[in-house]
């Protein structure tokens, strides 16, 4: 198991920006001393960055010779999102924008090598609230097309487990939701990223569903809470109990990194400070990577 980090641990801006470059993330990354990354590609719904642009090729090119001289391999990365969750969109455009970018994001993973995309189920309750099947379907019926071209260009597909909020059912919150989904493919390259903030959010304790997943858990993202709020904290700095989910997860034989999705802990930071926290991150990822493999 290695340790990883998404590129959004620099990508939220105390100072209003919206965006902090790639290359700027990737090199201050390898600087605080990570040399595997998650691509994050959330950005891509929620502003432009340089990867939106009609030459994204010529700057994911840059992004690929930047990361071989830094020694940075990729082995992650996570779709862009519909914030919502829900299979509707504010227009026609909206839904076409999102699967070109989905698209491009699938594209700019194969050149980077990466293993596994992380993308977020649908929750399909539009005709009947609760219905798992509708829900697999819709799944099969939105990400069919782009699962199709990413496995064409040698990436695989993790679904994430998501939050269920109190006021609102999110279908593959449960881990039996997801069996439910991934069984579905029938196919080994698609799988489970496990996000152990969103899991603390639903269950006391997390180690059963991880225990329930077993060896369809292919990712994970690491980050850490208190169960009320998605914070995306480091480990132990809320109330996941990492020596037993670890155990379970371990249990599982589980052969992928230690990623880290922890923007929360440093996106209200001013940038001088953000450097900093960074190395403290990595010698705190450090200690979990060991006390797994200690368990």
């Amino acid at each position: 198991m290695r340790l990883a980090t998404s590129t959004n641990l620099f990508s939220k801006r105390r100072d209003g920006g919206l965006h902090t470059p790639y290359l700027e993330s990737i090199r201050r990354c390898r600087e605080a001393g990570f040399t595997t990354l998650d691509f994050s590609f959330t950005e891509f719904f929620f502003t432009r960055t340089e990867l939106s642009e009609d030459d994204w090729q010529s700057y994911a090119d840059e992004i690929i010779n930047e990361s071989q001289k830094l020694g940075i391999d990729f082995s992650q990365a996570h779709l862009p999102y519909n914030p919502g969750y829900m299979p509707d969109w504010k227009s026609d455009l909206e839904k076409e924008d999102y699967y070109k970018f989905a698209r491009r994001s699938v594209l700019i993973s194969s050149m980077l090598g990466v293993k596994w995309l992380v993308v977020h189920p649908f929750t399909q309750c539009i005709q009947k609230e609760f219905d798992d099947e509708a829900s697999v379907r819709y799944n099969h019926e939105f990400y069919d097309s782009i699962i199709e071209l990413a496995l064409k260009n040698r990436v695989s597909i993790a679904y994430e487990n998501m939050i269920e909020y109190p006021q609102r059912r999110k279908f593959s919150a449960r881990a039996e939701e997801l069996c439910m989904l991934v069984d579905s493919y029938k196919d080994s390259r698609i799988g489970v990223c496990w996000d152990f903030g969103h899991g603390n959010r639903l269950y006391y304790d997390e180690a059963n569903s991880i225990k329930t997943l077993g060896s369809r858990i292919v990712a994970l993202h690491v980050n850490d809470n208190t169960g009320i709020s998605d914070l995306h904290f480091l480990p132990f700095m809320g109330t996941v109990g990492w020596e037993k989910a670890l155990k379970a997860l371990k249990a599982t034989n589980y052969t992928g990194d230690f990623t880290y999705e922890v923007y929360g802990f440093t996106k209200n930071m001013p940038e001088s400070m953000k450097d900093i926290a960074a190395k403290y991150a990595y010698g705190v990822g450090q200690y979990c990577v060991s006390l797994y493999h200690s368990l």
